[in-house]
């Protein structure tokens, strides 16, 4: 998946990975005492967590309301990317939702569906220019099968 200001004409594909860390248990299991991995989205009014290296960015989504699409939780792993990294998507949704797309830096790429609410994939980072370092927000849209949509932003790091 590309991240961050790749080359526009570069396409990239996302495959489907399910693996022991696209699992429910493995993706949405938290460290005890509060603190939640480092890149992680807390909840409006809770406590920021100190950062932490090598850990999936990790977003919690605000409830909505019933009969709308939800995404539970969404992580982009490893948090930090550059040229030539593997980045993994994980999102957990709803049953309803058909359908989940990643976009970021104006590219967008669909993730695969590897179950009912369980979206996965993984791409490589293509050479990126070193201008294209700094911080972006993957958006991560769900779709149901009536068009009604939700969202939620995950946090990378291009070195």
């Amino acid at each position: 998946m590309c991240l961050a200001a790749c080359g526009r004409g570069t396409q990239s594909q996302v495959t489907a990975t399910p693996s022991a860390a696209s699992t429910p248990s493995a993706v949405t299991g938290k460290p005890s005492g509060g603190i939640l991995p480092s890149g992680v989205a807390q909840r409006t009014g809770a406590p920021a967590a100190a950062p932490r290296p090598a850990q999936p960015a990790y977003h919690d989504a605000q409830p909505v309301p019933a009969g709308q699409p939800q995404i539970l939780a969404a992580s982009v792993s490893p948090s930090v990317v550059g040229s030539g990294t593997v980045v993994s998507a994980v999102v957990h949704t709803t049953p309803g939702v058909v359908s989940v797309v990643a976009s970021a830096a104006g590219v967008s790429l669909a993730i695969p569906r590897v179950g009912p609410g369980l979206f996965a994939g993984s791409a490589t980072i293509p050479e990126l220019p070193p201008f294209a370092r700094g911080s972006y927000s993957v958006t991560f849209v769900a779709r149901d099968a009536r068009g009604a949509r939700t969202q939620s932003a995950v946090g990378v790091v291009v070195r």
